[in-house]
């Protein structure tokens, strides 16, 4: 039977070696804001030896080639899309620095069952290594997938089915036509819920029937404009609430998945919005 929520997921995992890590990520994106991208690169040369290696090989070759830069090199290492990922969410350090390695993760078994707990919302991240390098149409899910992310996480919990995870996810989106050049497409909050086994229906922007929704022991999937979010779009989903705001799953954030949000703040910023059952 699912359980109404209204409090905040537990998180485990805070330990010491994870917030020296945080401070080291502040350390090197104030670094990386203040000297560009050959500040990034100089970071990487202490902390990552696969970047300094390529970037001696490919640097002494072309030495004397003035149209191949230090820039050209760690684009051909790094998409653009990826430093930006990196400059606007210091949390996908790993994720980004890992991209070299990504053939590790690619296509490898997935089991996320030690994270879910029965009756309780898991939080996934689109740009966790285990899934964020795979394909999502002409995307990788780390960039493009929070919409299949942000089902993944009301499916695991609404229908209690451990093997789903966000690479069946974005493969189920994008066979059946729900992926598109822009993003996901809202109709996969309907009519492809419909085909999950979900009961998946448009919300009118109100409170009283998002809190209805989470009574019911649902969850809310809400497509965000620009905001506190997102700088283009964005999908997250509402978990819970208390007499403090709603509890959120960002599925590109656990900082914004850790604090409450009222809800004059969130609705501003909503552009549309679906219960799932």
């Amino acid at each position: 039977m699912r359980q109404k929520i209204y409090e905040s997921n537990t998180y485990s995992g805070r330990s010491l070696a994870k917030h020296r890590r945080e401070r080291k990520i502040k350390k090197i994106k104030s670094i990386f804001f203040a000297f560009g991208i050959l500040g990034f690169l100089s970071i990487n040369m202490i902390n990552g030896k696969e970047i300094l290696g390529h970037w001696k090989t490919i640097d002494t070759k072309n030495q004397n080639h003035s149209n191949h830069t230090k820039t050209d090199i760690l684009g051909e290492m790094y998409p653009q899309d990826l430093l930006e990922l990196l400059e606007k969410n210091e949390e996908a350090y790993e994720f980004v620095t890992g991209y070299p390695n990504r053939l590790d993760y690619i296509g490898k078994e997935i089991d996320i069952k030690d994270e879910c707990e029965l009756g309780k919302i898991p939080l996934l991240l689109q740009w966790d290594m285990r899934w964020g390098y795979d394909s999502y149409g002409n995307d990788i899910i780390g960039l493009a997938g929070c919409g299949p992310t942000c089902m993944t996480m009301a499916y695991l919990y609404l229908k209690g089915d451990m093997d789903m995870n966000p690479r069946k996810m974005a493969e189920y989106a994008y066979e059946k036509g729900y992926y598109t050049q822009a993003g996901t497409s809202w109709s996969f909050f309907t009519e492809g819920a419909t085909e999950l086994g979900l009961l998946g229906k448009e919300l009118p922007l109100s409170e009283e029937k998002i809190k209805n929704t989470l009574d019911r022991g649902g969850v809310v999937i809400c497509s965000m404009r620009p905001g506190d979010f997102t700088t283009t779009g964005h999908f997250i989903l509402l978990r819970g609430y208390d007499e403090n705001g709603f509890f959120v799953n960002d599925p590109n954030s656990r900082k914004n998945s850790e604090r409450q949000w009222d809800f004059d703040r969130l609705s501003s910023q909503i552009k549309c919005l679906w219960s799932e059952e």
